[in-house]
């Protein structure tokens, strides 16, 4: 096996033990039963937070081979950059925008949903399919959720634009995002 795959792999599994630092904090998590809004989560000192409906049937996905010099990955306006020397080498990205009746992207690399990233990507949520009615004036944050229940795991501390209709964070790693409120 060539040297430096053997030093990729181990600084991967590595990163992939650190444990602790990388741990979500979950909060407890409600049932919401009304119609505009899904997962809520009430977390220390946090208030209460509610995924926003923006539903879609259609499910969008694009995918990119990225190295060291980094780029973009888009899908339905939504994406990630990578900066310079994030990841060791070629690296598949993947994003997409499920199906959901939540405003939610999935972000993989080398499709494995936590993949820990050598520098912070960034990543941006285009909100604009949902109804302005449901963002505006609203404090819109993003949440790292367990895309099989939409439980709320991480708040996310991003920064929104709501000209651009866009909510946008950086994170060292990957998992499933949702918008809300």
């Amino acid at each position: 096996m060539p040297r430096r795959l053997v030093f990729a792999l181990a600084g991967l599994v590595f990163l992939g033990c650190s444990g602790e630092a990388t741990r979500p904090q979950v909060g407890r998590v409600e049932t919401d039963t009304s119609a505009s809004s899904g997962t809520s989560q009430t977390g220390e000192n946090s208030g209460t937070f509610r995924l926003i409906a923006c539903p879609t049937n259609q499910t969008v996905t694009s995918s990119g081979v990225l190295g060291t010099l980094g780029g973009t990955v888009s899908a339905a306006g939504s994406s990630i950059t990578l900066p310079l020397a994030a990841v060791v080498g070629p690296t598949l990205i993947r994003v997409t925008v499920p199906a959901s009746s939540y405003m939610e992207i999935d972000v993989t690399a080398n499709d494995l949903l936590s993949f820990l990233f050598r520098k912070s990507v960034t990543i941006t949520i285009d909100y604009s399919r949902c109804p302005v009615s449901v963002t505006e004036g609203k404090a819109l944050t993003v949440w790292h959720i367990d895309t099989e229940t939409k439980a709320l795991l991480q708040n996310m501390n991003a920064v929104n634009d709501p000209v651009a209709r866009r909510i946008t964070f950086t994170t060292d790693h990957l998992s499933g995002y949702a918008i809300a409120q």
